[in-house]
């Protein structure tokens, strides 16, 4: 009696290109998840940023309306801290406008612009604008 061989097959497992597959596609999905969580926290800083840079000017406003009307004039653009103070290293960038309002008669239009870091180095800019009455 001669033997013959048999030959076994098996389908029930996982083969190498399947797996290389399932590899590659979860390496797809974590750099596209890592991607969108640095995307994220861009935003996130960014905001942070907005709201201090708001918080800037709202303060400089009220303190430009204080002022007497015929002391107002434009100022040039200064380096300031996150508290608003003059400082030489300041990351936000203040200037104040002041032209007549052409829609008011006797009126001012002050605008105060605040330009403040941005994620991935742009920059972003908040402007408080405010007619003030300059007449008798």
């Amino acid at each position: 009696m001669k033997r013959q061989a048999a030959i076994v097959t098996s389908s029930g497992g996982f083969g190498m290109v399947s797996v290389l597959v399932a590899i590659v596609l979860l390496a797809i999905g974590v750099v596209a998840i890592s991607a969108s969580s640095a995307y994220m926290v861009s935003l996130q800083t960014d905001a942070a940023e907005r709201a201090r840079a708001t918080g800037i000017a709202v303060t400089y406003m009220e303190e430009v309306k204080m002022r007497a009307p015929d002391t107002l004039a434009s100022e040039d653009t200064v380096a300031v801290s996150e508290t608003g103070a003059v400082t030489e290293d300041g990351a936000f960038l203040r200037s104040l406008t002041v032209v007549p309002e052409p829609s008011v008669p006797d009126a001012l239009r002050a605008t105060v612009t605040v330009q403040y870091p941005s994620g991935f180095g742009r920059t972003g800019t908040v402007r408080m604008v405010t007619v003030i009455y300059s007449g008798n």
